[in-house]
């Protein structure tokens, strides 16, 4: 446990003294359930009160290994005769000694377009990231200093607003969404030598229900493309350098992810698929939906290096769907008994 921390501890030094970047957003295998945490576009699109919770446990077996709570609620409303969309997440990771809160409100302004539903959505957020260094053992060695001023020693923190912006379409049996998260790249600052940028991330995500000649079953491929910026930089000499203060940015390194899935339904109630996440990782999918409460689970398994060190990880959603009772309800207009 001690030689853990000590290694998560030189994590922390990697961005000591200078602002660092690194993926931020939350990895999730469910995405198609949760487009809320990355589009707020998406906010009302169903016509429903929804409420989600979704825990994730990755990587069993490595000590200090990301574990995730979320939680999305959204829901539509008519104002001045047109529609809207309205959400809220709460969202939590530990990563080791570092620990993630980030709290949000979601609008969605709704309209049809092409026999279709768009929906243009902002979101607004305040993030704040802890390190607890009270908790980082450094061997007693000479070559090692217990002293060493980029250790806390303490719990540091830093917070921020933040704000992200998406586009969700929905038609009959299709969606697609584009969307951009940590718009104002917010700078964490957790002490005097200690400061955590978070960069950019940009979502596409689409998804097509496609009926089989069996009128019991349904396919529904999706894919989610995740790009982050990873780091700036400038030209000098014909060499890429950092972008420091002061110097101008010439361009964005980047690393994109993709998430590739395929379900396939019975009866539109319990479904089953499997999905395929680029040099990461393959997962199964089980769930299934009864009286508006729907239940689903993924187990992924590494492809990567680190399956040496894990044997995969965990997820599992909950959410509560109800009606808003927003249709009329259909009056009879019989007025004798015996007709009725």
């Amino acid at each position: 446990m001690k030689k853990s921390l000590f290694i998560l501890f030189l994590g922390f030094l990697a961005f000591a003294s200078q602002p660092a970047m690194a993926q931020f957003d939350a990895q999730l295998t469910n995405y198609w359930a949760t487009t809320g945490y990355f589009n707020p576009g998406s906010a009302g699109n169903s016509g429903q009160l929804e409420l989600t919770a979704l825990s994730r446990l990755q990587w069993l077996g490595v000590e200090g290994a990301p574990r995730t709570i979320l939680i999305l609620a959204n829901m539509p409303f008519s104002f001045f005769g047109r529609e809207h969309g309205v959400g809220a997440s709460m969202y939590n990771e530990s990563i080791g000694l570092f620990s993630t809160t980030v709290m949000s409100a979601q609008y969605a302004y709704k309209t049809k377009l092409f026999k279709g539903n768009l929906g243009i959505g902002l979101q607004a957020g305040y993030i704040q990231e802890k390190f607890d260094g009270s908790k980082v053992y450094i061997p007693e060695d000479e070559f090692y200093n217990a002293n060493d001023d980029a250790n806390p020693g303490v719990e540091v923190s830093g917070s921020s607003i933040d704000a992200s912006f998406g586009i969700f379409y929905s038609r009959k049996n299709w969606y697609a969404g584009l969307s951009a998260t940590h718009l104002l790249a917010p700078q964490l600052t957790l002490n005097e030598t200690q400061v955590l940028d978070i960069p950019r991330h940009y979502y596409f995500t689409a998804g097509y229900n496609i009926p089989l000649n069996n009128s019991l079953l349904e396919l529904r491929p999706s894919i989610l493309v995740k790009t982050m910026e990873v780091s700036s930089f400038y030209i000098e000499n014909d060499t890429l350098v950092p972008t420091e203060k002061g110097n101008a940015l010439k361009g964005m390194l980047t690393q994109t992810q993709v998430d590739i899935s395929l379900l396939m339904l019975y009866k539109k109630t319990f479904w089953g698929g499997i999905t395929w996440r680029k040099q990461d990782a393959v997962a199964l999918m089980l769930g299934g939906k009864i009286k508006g409460i729907e239940v689903g689970y993924a187990y992924d398994y590494p492809i990567s290096v680190i399956r040496r060190g894990t044997w995969g990880s965990h997820e599992l959603f909950i959410r509560y769907s109800m009606d808003m009772g927003k249709k009329k309800p259909v009056r009879n207009k019989h007025k004798s008994v015996r007709i009725l």
